[in-house]
């Protein structure tokens, strides 16, 4: 036989692996006599390889049935069975997956306020030691030794038991301060805020009392000895605060953040906490104020982010790209911060800046379309056409759907005078994954500007049927109308048109025109007339309104309304002059003597 016995003597083994693995976990008769043949054939393949014993096609026949071919219909049957189950479970797992690509986690202003920031840890358990008056000797050993014991479970960070620990010792010891800092602090740290703030509001009426009873305490030495630390007052405060913001009580959160100001006044995780509060209230402004102070701290990438975007959202796109300038390049934040940056110096004009923001986003995060929408964007402002050109297809080749980029590369493709090949694109923009509203206008015009005329109306009717409320689309299908010479369609397009927007100066002029063309002059009348309403000194319209009066016979008000015209722009003298519509009005004196004029 032909087949390599190397290559047997290895599928045999593979198999072997499998049907001793099947075995461990599903023991049974089958398995074991099939392991017991592939064993067998695995043996004397080997051996007859190590050995250089020339083997006899019979037996490579019956080495290659034992060790491979009938373990073939139990692999099978193992295979079909876990898709069966696979199939009632509801599961649909292919079975060569796709590799999917790295993409970084999304960023948002939630990482900034979803938890306030820390200050202080805990008082070790030396200090709140020495800071206890146990007249029991025997208790105060106990506690002692309580202190050291929870002070490791805090270093082995197992703050569960550790918060524990300091709850039986807030029982036993209810007037110490610091026991009531530490145990209120550790209760924040995992999580359990309702139960913090009341011990923490029990340690600042402590506080209180340690205040009042300071001057009628012990002698000097005994009152440094027993003195709490200068900061505690505002550790409790500080806590309480960070209790209460993640409680969703905002404005009460403030207001402890604020008392902590009023003795630490340059503490910058307090203002960046203010602004937390002020932000999940939804008071941007007054947040911005804090989060000011808070750029003291030059490693928060993310309170720059934030403030950054809110800068930007106002319109105050300088400071913007002076803040997010200070973002210093680390993991995903650096990606918000990049699109805040490179947005800002599109709105500032600063393309150069833009195209690099960009141009790492598209690296760093090539998932997301909205970056090569806005590198080819600030390209394009660069009248770099092909460069936005090849972007735009870069983003399609990984976004084949992307309604955004096809709908942009379209009129990129226009803007270059390849009208066939936007046409093509524009199309696809409508089957991507989201219908744009301004891609069916633009395919629309363009197939009107290449007398394309059907096909346009079709897509205008295509689009209207979706967004049967756009003035836009109603306004543009009757210019394409008017175009192919359907006066009596357009006039109806326009009608549309006019009750969504009455306020259109060029639309009043189509509409106005078209109405003359179908001899509908009490329409065309009554349009120019409530256009007037709005736009009283509007030359155009009187123009139009003047035509419509001429081709009506009444000549005496068609010349009253051409002075005013003149008046209002004489550059309509040279057009008066080869505008057939005033014919009639060629023996009229009035008439005559504007053309003299």
């Amino acid at each position: 036989m032909s087949i390599p016995m190397v290559f047997i003597a290895v599928l045999i083994c593979l198999m072997a692996l499998y049907t001793m693995n099947r075995f461990i976990k599903r023991p049974g008769i089958v398995s074991i006599l099939l392991l017991i043949l592939q064993f067998l054939a695995a043996t004397v393949t080997v051996f007859s390889l190590f050995e250089d014993v020339l083997t006899t096609p019979p037996v490579e026949l019956a080495i290659l049935v034992a060790g491979v071919i009938v373990p073939l219909p139990l692999i099978g049957y193992d295979h079909i069975s876990y898709l069966r189950k696979l199939k009632k479970s509801g599961a649909h797992i292919p079975f060569i997956a796709k590799k999917e690509k790295n993409k970084p986690k999304e960023w948002n202003v939630g990482y900034f306020t979803d938890k306030a920031e820390l200050w202080k840890k805990e008082i070790q358990a030396t200090d709140v030691n020495r800071l206890l008056t146990i007249t029991d000797p025997q208790l105060q050993q106990s506690v002692k030794k309580i202190l050291i014991r929870t002070q490791r479970l805090i270093n082995l960070d197992r703050y569960e038991t550790a918060a524990e620990q300091y709850r039986m010792l807030y029982a036993l010891l209810p007037e110490s301060a610091a026991i009531a800092y530490n145990t209120g602090y550790l209760h924040c740290f995992i999580g359990k805020y309702r139960e913090a703030y009341k011990i923490l509001r029990r340690a600042q009426q402590l506080l209180r009392k340690e205040k009042q009873s300071k001057s009628d305490g012990p002698d000097q030495e005994e009152q440094v000895k027993h003195s709490l630390p200068a900061d505690l007052g505002a550790m409790v405060r500080f806590y309480t605060g960070y209790a209460l913001y993640h409680m969703g009580k905002f404005e009460h959160a403030i207001r402890h953040f604020q008392k902590v100001l009023e003795t630490k006044p340059d503490l910058i995780v307090v203002y960046k906490n203010i602004a937390r509060a002020f932000l999940s209230l939804g008071l941007n402004e007054k947040a911005m104020e804090h989060l000011e102070k808070g750029r003291m701290d030059l490693h928060d990438n993310a309170m720059r982010i934030v403030l950054g975007s809110i800068y930007y959202q106002n319109g105050d796109t300088k400071k913007a790209l002076e803040v997010l300038d200070e973002v210093v390049k680390a993991d995903d934040k650096q990606i918000e911060a990049l699109k805040w940056k490179g947005k800002a110096a599109i709105k500032e004009k600063m393309y150069d800046k833009a195209v690099e923001c960009f141009s790492d986003l598209v690296q760093i995060d090539p998932m997301d379309p909205t970056h090569y929408y806005h590198l080819a964007l600030a390209q394009r402002s660069r009248r770099e056409l092909t460069n936005a050109l090849a972007t735009y297809e870069k983003g399609i080749s990984e976004h084949p759907t992307s309604s955004l980029l096809l709908y942009h590369a379209g009129t990129l493709l226009d803007e270059m005078g390849r009208k066939e090949k936007a046409v093509e694109v524009l199309y696809k923009s409508l089957q991507g994954d989201e219908v744009l509203e301004d891609a069916i206008n633009t395919l629309g015009v363009l197939l009107g500007q290449m007398k394309r005329y059907r096909e346009a109306v079709q897509v205008f009717d295509k689009g209207i049927a979706q967004f049967d409320r756009s003035y836009t689309l109603w306004f543009n299908r009757g210019v394409v109308l008017e175009m192919a010479r359907r006066q009596e369609d357009a006039a109806a397009s326009f009608e549309k048109a006019y009750a969504l927007n009455r306020h259109d100066p060029v639309l009043l002029y189509y509409y106005t025109g078209t109405l003359l063309k179908i001899r509908d002059y009490v329409k065309a009348i009554r349009i120019c007339k409530q256009g007037l309403n709005n736009y009283p000194d509007d030359a155009e319209l009187i123009y139009g309104l003047s035509k419509v009066y001429s081709l009506m016979g009444e000549k005496d008000v068609a010349v009253d309304l051409l002075k005013r015209v003149l008046e209002l722009d004489p550059i309509y003298l040279k057009r008066l002059s080869r505008d057939l519509d005033f014919k009639a009005l060629k023996n009229h004196p009035g008439f005559q003597s504007l053309m003299v004029s």
